[in-house]
């Protein structure tokens, strides 16, 4: 009886776990598409979006979001949110925004380096 629990129980997370990966690359599939992006930052008890990330972002139709000092727990599906951003602007805009943004964009400095 309790190797049947166990086993219901592993089959339950796993699909839990898959379901929830499932809709996490949904999402990032509809955030690329809609018409505003979104730029994740990494910030701290203040704000760390400045009046040149306003004027970035309005000039290339980017909104920014400020974790504060809060970090999510799955940073590498911002990392890859971003990524994505940053090629769409790359194939929109070409190369000129990326003199424009502020370097501690969260994944930023990998996207570049690669």
């Amino acid at each position: 009886m309790k190797t049947i629990k166990i086993i219901l129980f592993l089959l339950f997370v796993i699909n839990c776990s898959y379901s929830q990966e499932k809709k996490q690359n949904d999402t990032i599939k509809i955030e690329i598409n809609s018409n505003t992006k979104t730029i994740y930052l990494l910030g701290g008890i203040a704000s760390v979006i400045t009046k040149e990330d306003l004027a970035f972002g309005k000039k290339y139709n980017i909104q920014f979001h400020d974790f504060g000092c809060v970090a999510p727990t799955n940073f590498k599906e911002y990392e890859e949110k971003n990524v994505w951003v940053f090629e769409f602007l790359n194939k929109t805009f070409g190369k000129q925004w990326q003199k424009e943004i502020k370097p501690s964009v969260l994944g930023f400095d990998k996207w570049k380096k690669k």
